[in-house]
Parts: structure tokens; C-alpha cells; sequence
């Protein structure tokens, strides 16, 4: 599981643009976005950044990045372990991408105004959004290798995009629930996650059972 965890791992950076030659145009696409969404925005909302609705959506952010990363087609029809694998690599990406902005932004916040914030983020509230944000990231990721896998990249990625806009909408029309919906939908996130895995294992255990009684029958 270690070698296809370390496969997984190097192929999701070559995807990325992070591996060989290629860190060159990959790098300075991450230094931008740390750079706006770590320095920029904090700068500019202030102490108003330290709000529950603001951070709690940084928290969410980790599946933007790993749903589209784990949506690539796979060389050949993968094991469930393979699947599994991409689903962890490519939802670690996803989070500490998300954890490192966070962490950067309030950083930001913190020393711009000199260590002067008499009241600080709400850590509950921000605990629940990252178990919201995960929940999140397990359940899209594993959707999108589903998908991918079941039917096609191309699929899995219009699919994830749709996601993504309901997602916006949601936060643009109801911004101000998700610090009180956070652990709610977190429960309702994982037993998506539950579903999709089920589908995916399904899916791929029948496969491996058909190839199986195949060379049987020859």
C-alpha cells in the first residue's frame, strides 16, 4: 500500500505541474494564490477576516483543490487500493493546500495589526468547518474517482463542476448559516462519502470478480 500510496504521490505532482521541468510554470500558479488569498484578502478585510462565516469558508476550500486532482482517468482500470490511494493523496493535497492559506491568512491579520485583536477567531466554530471542509473533500474526491472510473474523466470533472456551482450558490445565498450548519453537514458529508466508497468498491470488486471467473472459465 506504501508503493501506491509514493505512485499516487508522484503522479498527482506531475498533474499539478510540481514535478521536474515543469515546477517552473506549477510554482509561481501557488505563490500567486497564497500570495491573494494568504496576504491580499487578510489585508484587506482586516479584523472582519477573523469572522466565524469567513474562516469557517477557508476551512471548506480543501475540496477545491482535491476533487479536480482525483477526477484524471487512471492509465489502466485500477484495484480498489489504487482508488483509495488517490482519494487519500489527492484529499491530503486538498486540506493542507486549504490548512497552509488558513494558516497564512490569520497569520497575516495577526501581524498587520501588530498582535493588537482583544477577541480571536472562534475555535469551535472553526473546528466544526474544517470537519465540515474534510467531510466535504472525502465525499466529492471519492465521488469524482468513482465517476471517473465508472464512466469517464470527462464526466467526473463536469460533474465536480456542478458541485462546485451549487456549492457557491449555497455559500453566496446562505453564507451566514455555515458556522451553524458546520457539524450537520459534516455528518451528512461523511455518509455521502459512505455511499460513493460503497459504489466505488462495488464497482470495482465486480470487475475483479468477472476477470477472475474468467480465467477460470479458460
Amino acid at each position: 500500500m506504501r508503493a501506491v500510496l509514493a505512485e499516487e504521490a508522484s503522479g498527482l505532482l506531475a498533474r499539478m505541474g510540481l514535478r521536474g521541468r515543469a515546477w517552473i510554470r506549477g510554482v509561481p500558479i501557488y505563490i500567486l494564490l497564497l500570495g491573494v488569498f494568504g496576504v491580499f484578502l487578510p489585508l484587506q478585510k482586516g479584523r472582519d477576516f477573523l469572522d466565524a462565516v469567513m474562516l469557517g469558508a477557508y476551512a471548506c476550500l480543501g475540496v477545491v483543490f482535491a476533487a479536480p486532482a482525483a477526477s484524471s482517468g487512471f492509465e489502466t482500470r485500477p484495484t480498489i487500493g489504487r482508488a483509495v490511494a488517490r482519494v487519500f493523496v489527492c484529499v491530503l493535497y486538498g486540506e493542507l493546500i486549504a490548512g497552509v492559506m488558513l494558516l497564512l491568512a490569520v497569520s497575516t491579520v495577526y501581524i498587520s495589526r501588530g498582535g493588537r485583536i482583544v477577541v480571536g477567531p472562534d475555535l469551535r466554530s472553526l473546528a466544526e468547518c474544517l470537519a465540515l471542509g474534510c467531510a466535504l473533500s472525502l465525499a466529492v474526491t471519492t465521488a469524482a474517482v468513482w465517476l471517473s472510473v465508472t464512466f469517464s474523466p470527462r464526466l467526473a470533472r463536469g460533474v465536480v463542476r456542478l458541485i462546485f456551482l451549487g456549492l457557491m450558490a449555497a455559500f453566496y445565498f446562505r453564507s451566514g448559516w455555515l458556522p451553524t450548519v458546520a457539524l450537520r453537514g459534516a455528518g451528512i458529508g461523511l455518509l455521502a462519502w459512505l455511499l460513493f466508497f460503497t459504489g466505488l468498491r462495488g464497482t470495482l470488486g465486480t470487475n475483479r470478480a468477472s476477470a477472475q471467473f474468467g480465467r477460470k472459465e479458460a
